[in-house]
């Protein structure tokens, strides 16, 4: 019952997370922490290690990401939406990083006896990346929140967990929202 209730909550207060983050307002953070406490919970429940644990992480993240965006905090009482340009060497780093933690995770999740272990490989590698990414404000963060939560959405669907596969239907949905807002208002800060 317990975690029935938890999943619910992910659904109703991540709803809130990514409409604060297409928007690009701070209080994102707060109410992304949130949401991870209660997913780490389900995904712990369910036996999804490696979403658990990237949960744990975005739990961290939250707390860098309060931290990093409010340096920029002139500009976000202007309105502005932040951008900044992606590095090749980012880039590169990134998509290494991507596949030494998929394929990393997928061995250990094999080991663990997680009931998906590529799905919640691929999704633990991106959302890693994706987060760095949207900490940073670089605008091709969306792209991997548009891959990352199309992976979250099969995923949830064959273990049965309905609330969240609603809740990585509407992240999927608002990423796409998100990529096409920070594309067309964003400013490049560098």
């Amino acid at each position: 019952m317990i975690f029935e209730i938890l999943e619910q909550f992910s659904l109703v207060a991540g709803l809130v997370y990514i409409w604060l983050q297409v928007k690009q307002n701070r209080w994102m953070w707060p109410v992304d922490i949130l949401v991870c406490i209660a997913t780490i919970c389900v995904f712990a429940h369910q036996g999804l290690w490696a979403s658990m644990g990237l949960n744990v992480y975005y739990l961290v993240m939250g707390f860098v990401g309060l931290a990093a965006w409010g340096k920029d905090e002139a500009e976000a009482e202007k309105g502005t939406l932040r951008l900044r340009h992606l590095p090749v060497k980012t880039a590169l780093v990134s998509l290494a990083a991507f596949v030494a933690v998929t394929v990393g995770l997928y061995f250990i999740l094999r080991a663990l006896n997680d009931p998906s272990p590529v799905f919640d490989a691929l999704v633990g590698g991106s959302g890693i990346v994706g987060t760095v990414w949207l900490v940073r404000c670089y605008l091709g963060n969306w792209w991997i929140w548009i891959a990352s939560d199309l992976l979250s959405v099969v995923m949830c669907l064959m273990q049965g967990l309905y609330g969240m596969t609603a809740l990585y239907a509407v992240y999927m949905i608002m990423a796409i929202v998100g990529y096409i807002q920070w594309r067309r208002d964003g400013q490049y800060l560098d």
